[in-house]
C-alpha cells in the first residue's frame, strides 16, 4: 500500500495541519473576550506536532469509517485539522458542515457556545464536529482501556449474531509519559488474554513529559523506556513494533559505519542524551557529541555531510508516514494478538520549541506562526483554508474525504437497522410486566443481595430457553406469559464482575456461561467437575453472557462502560450488569465518572455495602456515595423494591428513555429484613383503607374516638403495590403513615423519618418506640436520593419531596397552656413545624439536605467514623444509627422544634404583647441521653 502513495503530497497536508493546529491554539489564547482573572487557556502545540504524522496515516491511509480512535488529550488540534481539511465535521443529523461552518469550528478551540455556533472542546469529546467514533479523552489511562472493552463488544456482538461493522480496528494513540498510567497495565494481559487482535496502541514516545524531559533510569531499566515498554508488552502477550527511524535514517544505516551509528541511537544513548542531542544545532558540535559516545563513528561520520546529518538525528520513524504505515499493516495483520506501536517522535516536531524541556504548554510566537501560514501554502489574509480541488494535495484529500464520508454514513444506516430490527422483535413479545413476580415470601429474612441474584437467574433462564417451544431442551419449561416479554431484555445482559461473580450471588448467570477465549475442559474430562460451584469453563456460545475478570475493578469498571454504549454506537442494546463490593467502586472512581460522563447505559450493583457489611470491619464499610450527572442511585430496602426498580431500569434503557440517568447504581445488602413488614405497614395506612375513615388507631396504642385499624378492611394486595410501586419509582414512599390517626397533631407530636436501605428496620423500630410515648413517627423509606433531593429531584425544585410526599415547613400554631386557643392564650402559642429525622449507612451528605429543601429542623444520622467488626446491631449502636439512638434525635428534634415561637404583629393585636417563651433549654423539654 505504501509503495502506491505520493509521500510529497502527505507531507505536503500534513504541513497544512499543522500550521492550522497551531493557528487555532493561537486564537483561543489571543481572544478579545478576555476578563481581568480569567485562567489561562494554554494549548499543547508540542503535543499536537508530535502526534502529527502518527495521526495523518491514520486519517490519510489507514482507518476505515468504522474505525474508532482514542487520540491522547493534548494532541486534538491535530485531529481537528486533518478532519478540516478532510471535510468531516458533521451535524446532529450527520450532514456536512458548510465551509464557513467549519471555520467558525476552527476558531472556536475551548470556547463556549453562545450563540450555539459549532465550537471544540479542550480534548475530543461528544459535542465536537468530528464526534464520529472519537471517544472523549480528557482524562489519560483510561480511554485506551475503554477503547479496548469497545473492540471486545464489538466482537461479542458478533459471536452473539448480531449485526456489527466488519473488521473494524480500534486505534489508541497515549503518551511515554502516559503508559505509566496504571489503569493501562491492568488492562494489558486482559486485552491479550482476550486475543484482542482488533486492537492497536501507540505510544507516542517523545521523551519528554509536562515537566520537562523524561530521565529515565537506563541502569535499572536494562534499556531505555522504549525496551522497557517493548519487553513488558511482549511478556503479557502483545505483537510489538518499534517505529524508531524514518528512511533518510534507515538509507544511511547501509553506508559505511552505519551500523555504528544505528547502534548508538538504538541502544547506547539514554533518552535523556538524545534530547540534549536534539537541541544541538550546530553541526560540528553534533559530530563533537557522538565522537564523545564513541570513537567508533568517526568513519560513519566522514561518510555524511553537514546537512544529511543533521537531518538524521532529527529523522524519527514516528515523523515518517512510510515507516509508519509498514508498522499499521504489520499490526493489522495480527488477529489474535493486540498490537502496541512505540512510535519514536519529536514533541514540537517542526517548532523552534522542538525538543525543548519547557515546551509542553510553550505557544509559537507570532511571527512563527506566519512563517507555517507561508510555508503550508495559506492564501494572505486567511486564519484557515483548505486546498484548492484542483491541487494534488485537493484531489487526495476529497477523495479520501469521500470515502471515509460513506463508510460513516453506512454505520449511521447499519444503527438505524439494528434499532428498528430491536424494536420490532420487542413489540412483538409484548411490552414488559412491572415485575419478574420472584417468590421471595417462603425465604428466610431474604435480603437484597439475594434478590438480585433471584432476578439475574431468572433473567438468564429467560434468555436461555427458545421460544420456539419445539427447540425446547429435555424437560424444559416454555416461558410464560409474563416472561416471554423479558425475553429480548433478558438476551441483551452482559454480567461481569471482578472475582466476586459468586459472593454477590451471581452464579446462576455464571454457570457454564462464560465468554472468552475456548479451552479444553480438563475436569470434565478427568472426572473431577464439582457440580456445586459454577462451571467456570469459557466459549463463545450465544448463551455465554458473562465476562469473568481477576481481582481489577477499573477494568470490568471501563469494560461495562463499553459495553453499555453498544446501543448508541450500533442500535445494539446491550446490556451490561456490573456487581462489585461497594467499597471497591473507589478504586475505580475515574473510569465510573467516565463512564457516566460518555452516557453510556449500565447497571452497577454495588454490594454488599456499608456498615451493614459488619463482619468485614472498617476498610470494607465506608459506602462510595457520591452525586455525578447521568446517574442514578437506588437503595432499596424490601426485595419487593428492587425488583421494580430493576424492571423499570431495563425497561428504560431498551426504550432508551433513560437522559439523565443512564447510569443506575443500586446498593444492596447481606442482612436480612422481614419482608412481611413491607405490606403489614402500608396495610395501616389511612390511604389504603376501604372507604377511608376519618380517623383511625392502633390496638397497641388505644385514643379515644378512633376506630381501630385492625377492624378497618384495607385494599387489596394488588392496588397497594400499584400505588407503592408509582412511589418506590419516584424516590420515596411512606412505609409507616400515621396521617389521618386520632391523636396525630402535626406541630406538636409528629416526626418524619427518613430511613434509607437496611436502615429501614431501625427507623421502624423507633417509630414502634416512639408511639408508646405518644410521638407519631412517620417512616419514609427512601430508595433513590438523586429523585428526591439529587440531580434529579432539582430539575422541577423538589416536587415529589414537596407535593408527593407533602415534606413542607408549614407552621402550626399551638396553644402551650391547654388544648384551646383563646385570644388571651396568644401570649403563649408556640409556632411548630414537623422536624425530620434521617437515618442511613452512608456519608452524611447523602441525606442531610432534606431539611434544608423544605426549611424544618432536620438531624442527619450517618457514619461519622471508621468502623469496626460485629453484629449489625453492635455496629449500628457503635455508630448512632440505631433504634434507640433514632428515637433519641427525634425527641431532640420535636424539644427544638417546640423552642420556636410566633411573635403577633401588634397591628393585627395590639392588645397582645409579645409571646413569651416558656423554655430557655431544649434538655427541659428532651433530657439528653449519655452518649
Amino acid at each position: 500500500m505504501a509503495k502506491s502513495l505520493n509521500f510529497d503530497v502527505l507531507n505536503n497536508i500534513a504541513r497544512r495541519a499543522h500550521y492550522l493546529a497551531n493557528k487555532m491554539i493561537m486564537i483561543a489564547n489571543n481572544r478579545e473576550d478576555v476578563e481581568k482573572g480569567d485562567p489561562k487557556v494554554g494549548g499543547h502545540s508540542s503535543a499536537s506536532s508530535s502526534a502529527l504524522h502518527i495521526l495523518g496515516a491514520l486519517h490519510f491511509v489507514e482507518k476505515t469509517g468504522f474505525d474508532f480512535i482514542c487520540n491522547k488529550p493534548h494532541a486534538s488540534p491535530a485531529d481537528h485539522s486533518y478532519n478540516y481539511l478532510l471535510n468531516l465535521f458533521l451535524k446532529e443529523d450527520h450532514s456536512r458542515f458548510s465551509l464557513e461552518e467549519m471555520n467558525v469550528a476552527m476558531h472556536g478551540l475551548r470556547k463556549f457556545p453562545t450563540e450555539g455556533q459549532p465550537v471544540f472542546q479542550s480534548y475530543h469529546s461528544a459535542y465536537d464536529p468530528d464526534y464520529h467514533n472519537f471517544i472523549p479523552t480528557g482524562t489519560v489511562g483510561i480511554p485506551p482501556v475503554n477503547i479496548g472493552y469497545l473492540a471486545l463488544a464489538y466482537r461479542y456482538a458478533e459471536r452473539h449474531g448480531y449485526d456489527v461493522p466488519k473488521n473494524a480496528h480500534f486505534w489508541a494513540l497515549m503518551g511515554d509519559s502516559e503508559f505509566r498510567e496504571g489503569s493501562l497495565h491492568e488492562a494489558v494481559p486482559d486485552f491479550a488474554e482476550r486475543e484482542l487482535g482488533n486492537l492497536t496502541w501507540i505510544v507516542d514516545y517523545n521523551r519528554q513529559s509536562l515537566d520537562g524531559h523524561r530521565i529515565t533510569n537506563k541502569g535499572a531499566l536494562h534499556g531505555t523506556d522504549a525496551e522497557r515498554i517493548h519487553r513488558s508488552m511482549e511478556a503479557n502477550g502483545w505483537h510489538v513494533v518499534q517505529v524508531r527511524h524514518g528512511q533518510k535514517r534507515l538509507e544511511l544505516f547501509k553506508r559505511k559505519g552505519g551500523d555504528v551509528f544505528q547502534r548508538l541511537l538504538e541502544q547506547d544513548l539514554q533518552d535523556y542524551e538524545i534530547q540534549v542531542l536534539l537541541l544541538i544545532k550546530d553541526p560540528k558540535e553534533i559530530r563533537t557529541y557522538l565522537k564523545s559516545k564513541t570513537k567508533d563513528i568517526e568513519t560513519f561520520l566522514k561518510n555524511v555531510d553537514d546537512e544529511e546529518l543533521v537531518l538524521a538525528v532529527r529523522d524519527f520513524g514516528g515523523h515518517d508516514f512510510k515507516s509508519l504505515l509498514d508498522a499499521f499493516a504489520e499490526t493489522k495483520s495480527e488477529t489474535k494478538r493486540p498490537s502496541i506501536i512505540i512510535a519514536h517522535t519529536i514533541k514540537g516536531w517542526g517548532l523552534d520549541m522542538a525538543a525543548t524541556p519547557g515546551n509542553h504548554s510553550a505557544l509559537p510566537e507570532d511571527a512563527e506562526i506566519d512563517a507555517l501560514a507561508k510555508k503550508a501554502g495559506i492564501p494572505a489574509g486567511e486564519d484557515f483554508a483548505r486546498f484548492d480541488d484542483g491541487t494534488p494535495e485537493g484531489k487526495y484529500l476529497k477523495a479520501r474525504g469521500e470515502e471515509l464520508y460513506k463508510e460513516m454514513i453506512a454505520q449511521y444506516d447499519l444503527k438505524k437497522k439494528n434499532q428498528a430490527y430491536f424494536t420490532k422483535i420487542a413489540d412483538e413479545l409484548g411490552e414488559l410486566p412491572e415485575s419478574l413476580d420472584i417468590n421471595f415470601k417462603m425465604a428466610n429474612y431474604p435480603h437484597t443481595q439475594w434478590m438480585l441474584g433471584q432476578l439475574t437467574a431468572k433473567l438468564t433462564r429467560i434468555a436461555n430457553t427458545s421460544l420456539d417451544t419445539k427447540k425446547l431442551k429435555d424437560k424444559q419449561k416454555p416461558l410464560g406469559e409474563r416472561e416471554i416479554p423479558f425475553h429480548l431484555p433478558a438476551e441483551m445482559i452482559v454480567s461481569m464482575a471482578p472475582d466476586v461473580g459468586t459472593s454477590t450471588n451471581l452464579n446462576p448467570s455464571m454457570d457454564g456461561k462464560i465468554f472468552g477465549h475456548e479451552v479444553e475442559d480438563f475436569e470434565t474430562e478427568f472426572h473431577v467437575k464439582d457440580s456445586k460451584t459454577p462451571d467456570l469453563i469459557p466459549g463463545q456460545d450465544a448463551t455465554d453472557r458473562f465476562l469473568r475478570f481477576e481481582i481489577a475493578e477499573a477494568n470490568v469498571m471501563s469494560c461495562m462502560g463499553s459495553f453499555g454504549k453498544m446501543r448508541d454506537v450500533l442500535g445494539i442494546p446491550l446490556y451490561p450488569l456490573m456487581t462489585v463490593y461497594d467499597f471497591f467502586i473507589k478504586r475505580a472512581h475515574d473510569q465510573y465518572f467516565y463512564n457516566l460522563y460518555w452516557k453510556s447505559s449500565f447497571v452497577l450493583v454495588g454490594t454488599p455495602s456499608g456498615v451493614t457489611l459488619s463482619p468485614e470491619g472498617a476498610q470494607h464499610g465506608w459506602k462510595s456515595d457520591f452525586q455525578i450527572p447521568n446517574q442514578i442511585t437506588w437503595e432499596p430496602a424490601f426485595c419487593q423494591e428492587l425488583d421494580w426498580i430493576f424492571v423499570e431500569s431495563i425497561r428504560r434503557h431498551m426504550s432508551s428513555n433513560d437522559e439523565g440517568r443512564n447510569g443506575v447504581l443500586i446498593r444492596g445488602v447481606t442482612r436480612g429484613l422481614d419482608q412481611k413488614l413491607f405490606l403489614q405497614n402500608l396495610k395501616r395506612q389511612q390511604r389504603f383503607k376501604v372507604g377511608q375513615p376519618d380517623s383511625l388507631m392502633l390496638a397497641e396504642y388505644p385514643v379515644a374516638g378512633g376506630t381501630d385499624e385492625a377492624s378497618v378492611e384495607a385494599m387489596s394486595d394488588a392496588e397497594i403495590l400499584a400505588a407503592v410501586r408509582n412511589d418506590v419509582l419516584s424516590g420515596a414512599y411512606y412505609l409507616i403513615d400515621y396521617r389521618g390517626y386520632k391523636g396525630y397533631e402535626a406541630g406538636d407530636n409528629v416526626v418524619n423519618i427518613f430511613a434509607m436501605g437496611s436502615l429501614v428496620s431501625e427507623a421502624i423500630k423507633a417509630s414502634e418506640e416512639l408511639l408508646k410515648k405518644g410521638i407519631y413517627a412517620n417512616v419514609i423509606v427512601v430508595t433513590c436520593t438523586d429523585l428526591l433531593i439529587g440531580n434529579l429531584a432539582h430539575e422541577n425544585n423538589y416536587q415529589y419531596l414537596r407535593e408527593g410526599l407533602g415534606i413542607n415547613a408549614n407552621l402550626y400554631l399551638q396553644p402551650s397552656l391547654n388544648g384551646h386557643m383563646q385570644n388571651p392564650e396568644l401570649k403563649t402559642v408556640a409556632g411548630r413545624r414537623i422536624p425530620i429525622v434521617s437515618v442511613h449507612d452512608g456519608e452524611p451528605g447523602l441525606l442531610d439536605n432534606i431539611g434544608s429543601i423544605v426549611g424544618v429542623r432536620h438531624e442527619s444520622m450517618a457514619v461519622r467514623k471508621h468502623s469496626r467488626c460485629g453484629r449489625p446491631s453492635d455496629i449500628y449502636r457503635y455508630h448512632h444509627i440505631d433504634g434507640d439512638s433514632v428515637a433519641e434525635a427525634c425527641g431532640q428534634v420535636l424539644a427544638e422544634t417546640a423552642l420556636e415561637t410566633v411573635q403577633i404583629s401588634t397591628r393585627v393585636l395590639s392588645d397582645v404583647s409579645q409571646s413569651e417563651q416558656t423554655h430557655d433549654n431544649v434538655t427541659d423539654l428532651w433530657p439528653q441521653q449519655s452518649k
